[in-house]
């Protein structure tokens, strides 16, 4: 059987099958073509491991299990004992937090103080799991957004360089005057420009100089923000294709984003299309590279489309933003393989679609 026969047969993806390949779980035949054949023999493994995949055994596991290291009673047994560690995990947070809500007392304020709940001293460790639940206004960003704290993070960069600078304006205008002085010293018309000398005064103002001109520069280019952010009940948007970036440094720096930045809530949102594109960039020696940067439209139902490229900015996450999508039953529009990666866990962006698409020199 072909791969997707297989796939219609044990309803299984693609990347699924490339993923249990990869981890030497399957070695399916591959014809003159270099297109995968699957024997029976195949087909009765995937299903088995299908199943423990089902039941959360780790992939490790399951290729010892096949490999005959380990019988199944066995990995049975370990696995028994890490669910049951979850669940009293889980068990113990559930407990914790029924007893918070029933004495109905400041959460934060009175828990931190007193470090315990009735008689049982807390673990910071699973008081941080508390705080984490009860926290409210979650929020995930795709596309390009910057804080202050960005800002006041590049301040160190941009004193090394106006130090620099400083020193080039105190050195280089002098050299440079003089040699404009000696050209046209012997013409007609005598020009002669006044030459200052470099002292400590001419560095400071060289310095200061150089360090508002780089502010400035950096302020600039940090107002041309384009992000989308989903919070619990709405959607925000900053883009300076609708917004003036005076109002978006104003919003950023009086940390008032939510006054100015275009809002929904989920239920004026229609639907998501997502789709994948390629993009070559320059890596240095290492010559141009393909990047594989996935593009979310967003419909609404007045009418207004907003369009932003995922995994640019570090702050992003995408995978969380997909699966909130989903979770509120939003229209998603997508390929099977954009699909595909965003239901996954076990590769990145990059190494999912290299492993498909192979722009970047990997063998089929």
């Amino acid at each position: 059987m072909q791969i997707k026969e297989i796939q219609e047969k044990l309803k299984i993806s693609s990347y699924t099958l490339r993923y249990y390949e990869k981890m030497e779980l399957i070695q399916p035949y591959r014809d003159e073509n270099g297109y995968r054949n699957y024997s029976e023999e195949d087909i009765h493994k995937i299903e088995r491991i299908m199943f423990l995949r089902d039941i959360n055994v780790p992939i490790e596991d399951i290729k010892d299990i096949l490999d005959n290291k380990v019988t199944f009673q066995d990995v049975l047994e370990n696995h028994i004992e890490k669910v049951n560690t979850e669940i009293e995990s889980l068990q113990y947070i559930k407990n914790m937090c029924k007893d918070l809500k029933e004495k109905n007392i400041p959460l934060l304020d009175q828990v931190i103080e007193d470090n315990q709940i009735g008689d049982k001293k807390v673990k910071k460790r699973d008081l941080k799991k508390v705080f984490d639940y009860f926290k409210k206004d979650q929020t995930v960003i795709i596309g390009t957004r910057v804080t202050i704290r960005d800002i006041v993070s590049s301040i160190p960069i941009a004193i090394f360089l106006s130090v620099i600078i400083g020193f080039l304006v105190v050195v280089g205008i002098p050299n440079i005057i003089a040699s404009i002085n000696k050209q046209f010293s012997n013409t007609p018309n005598d020009l002669y420009i006044p030459i200052f000398k470099p002292s400590g005064f001419t560095l400071a103002i060289g310095i200061i100089l150089g360090f508002i001109l780089l502010e400035i520069i950096m302020i600039l280019c940090n107002a041309k923000q384009n992000y989308i952010k989903f919070v619990d009940n709405h959607i925000s948007i900053c883009s300076y294709h609708y917004q003036k970036r005076v109002s978006i440094l104003k919003s950023m720096i009086l940390k008032k984003e939510s006054k100015h930045n275009i809002k929904y809530t989920w239920d004026e949102l229609d639907k998501v299309e997502i789709k994948l594109y390629f993009e070559n960039k320059s890596t240095g020696r290492s010559g141009i590279k393909t990047f594989y940067v996935p593009e979310f439209s967003f419909y609404f139902k007045d009418g207004f489309k907003y369009c932003v490229d995922a995994g640019v900015s570090m702050e992003e996450s995408p995978k969380i933003a997909y699966r909130i999508l989903r979770n509120k039953n939003i229209d998603i529009q997508a390929s099977d393989e954009v699909i595909d990666f965003f239901e996954q866990d076990e590769l990145k962006l990059y190494d999912f679609f290299e492993n498909i698409y192979h722009k970047n020199g990997k063998n089929r």
